[in-house]
């Protein structure tokens, strides 16, 4: 009787920690909130997020011009292309998952960033970037959360 109430225990501990597994859904609009951010920078904009199999495009719009970023969720780097007409650059984000957390890296020739984003237990995006700056040999972390609207 006891081996049977072990076992019937083992098996929902298993299956709770394979639910647990999830990654998070990051898909909706979502605004940033200024009382619980410490940007670098500024705070940036509201964001929309889109999902379509390994693909997250993240778009931004600013007095009604939009930009877009897309992370590819499964390693495989990715492409962006960023900056104002005439004076864009390429830019390769790498994004895996470490456990519920996305974490992306991508850097240029003056600076080495690492995100870090992750939905917390209240339901609000935490983005977390560690800006490395190779001339300054100083780092600096910047914190956004953003509620969902949508």
């Amino acid at each position: 009787m006891k081996r049977a109430i072990l076992s019937t225990a083992l098996a929902v501990a298993l299956v709770a920690g394979v639910s647990g597994q999830d990654k998070p859904n990051f898909v909706g609009t979502w605004k940033p909130d200024p009382a619980r951010s410490k940007p670098i920078g500024g705070l940036g904009p509201t964001q929309t997020i889109t999902t379509e199999g390994s693909k997250m495009t993240i778009t931004r719009t600013v007095a009604g011009n939009s930009a877009s970023t897309v992370y590819l969720l499964d390693g495989t780097p990715s492409k962006n292309v960023s900056g104002p007409a005439g004076k864009q650059i390429e830019i390769t984000y790498t994004s895996k998952w470490e456990g519920h957390v996305l974490v992306t890296t991508w850097s240029s020739p003056a600076i080495a960033n690492i995100e870090r984003r992750s939905i917390e237990a209240d339901g609000t995006m935490k983005v977390e970037v560690t800006h490395s700056l190779t001339k300054e040999l100083k780092t600096e972390v910047s914190l956004r959360v953003f509620d969902r609207i949508k």
